[in-house]
């Protein structure tokens, strides 16, 4: 259930300081990850847990222990794969299975036809419905077994695979928070793509932060105002195509198997953690408006700003 988030604009703000805010960027986790904070040297040293868990959950290496679960149906895991893949099935029965981290066999089929559509290929058609229903027998996080005594993960069916792209970002967002904390730093911002955390404040005032609108992206929607906070946007516009006149983007509902369709262009969540913020984009995204706000209100300290179409 990868994902790509919108860009969040990181915008200065004037407050006074006797250190200089230091910026850095790196190409990570298949977006650029920025660190902004006084602290270099803390940076670097919170740049080191971003590529830790990019080394973990990184699909395209054979190597990465993702890879590796997925290839053999199993694995004793480390503590981040375990953590992550066990927050993913909090959002799963949350959701009620709206939330997938078991959708990338649908996700494939989709992301094809949007590198068609890229691509210019004639005759463009939609995937055929024998395609999906063979994917969608392969979906299901019910089928993930976790063992937490002995950090064991079990695909139960064969053929099944994860995809951590809906969570993995955050979850790296708040691992280099921690590690800014651990090196004393108290203000700080991280943007891993547009899943961000904001430590402290910059200066005298809050971080600001501002949220492109999902079909004129040179304008700027809202603003955000953060304090300790993350924040997330799941939208259908960064990949997707359009087929007589019907857009199918990237977010994939697993009960159905299609390209999600429920009149939203995009979801903006607001949370104690970036963790929070990325899954629950998603999440509220694939419920709808409804659901997804019904959801939300149930959890602590989060916020839901919904674009509709």
């Amino acid at each position: 259930m990868k994902k790509i988030k919108i860009l969040i604009l990181i915008l200065g703000l004037a407050g006074r300081s006797f250190q200089p805010y230091h910026k850095e960027a790196r190409l990570m986790l298949g977006t650029i990850v920025e660190i902004t904070c006084q602290d270099r040297a803390a940076i670097t040293s919170a740049f080191e847990e971003i590529k830790k868990i990019e080394t973990i959950a990184n699909n395209f290496n054979p190597d990465s222990e993702i890879s590796r679960l997925n290839a053999a149906g199993k694995i004793q895991a480390g503590e981040d794969l375990f953590n992550m893949v066990r927050e993913s099935l909090k959002y799963y029965r949350l959701s009620e299975g709206a939330f997938d981290i078991t959708v990338g066999p649908l996700a494939s089929i989709w992301k094809e036809k949007i590198r068609e559509a890229e691509n210019n290929v004639r005759g463009l058609t939609l995937p055929a419905g024998s395609q999906i229903k063979k994917a969608l027998s392969l979906v299901g996080s019910d089928k993930i077994s976790l063992d937490d005594n002995s950090s064991f993960i079990s695909l139960t069916q064969s053929g099944m695979s994860i995809d951590l792209g809906a969570i993995a970002k955050g979850y790296a967002v708040d691992k280099a928070v921690r590690r800014l904390k651990e090196s004393g730093v108290r203000s700080a911002l991280v943007n891993a793509g547009g899943n961000v955390y904001c430590l402290g404040k910059k200066g005298s005032r809050k971080w600001r932060v501002g949220v492109r609108h999902p079909r004129k992206p040179a304008e700027i929607v809202f603003y955000l105002d953060l304090e300790n906070q993350g924040a997330a946007t799941s939208g259908d516009y960064e990949q997707f195509f359009i087929l007589d006149k019907k857009r199918y983007s990237h977010i994939i509902n697993p009960k159905t198997g299609w390209p999600v369709d429920n009149n939203i262009s995009s979801v903006t969540i607001i949370a104690p953690d970036a963790a929070t913020s990325d899954g629950l984009s998603t999440t509220v995204f694939v419920l709808g408006k409804e659901k997804g706000l019904e959801l939300a209100e149930k959890m602590d300290g989060v916020e839901v700003k919904i674009i509709e179409n």
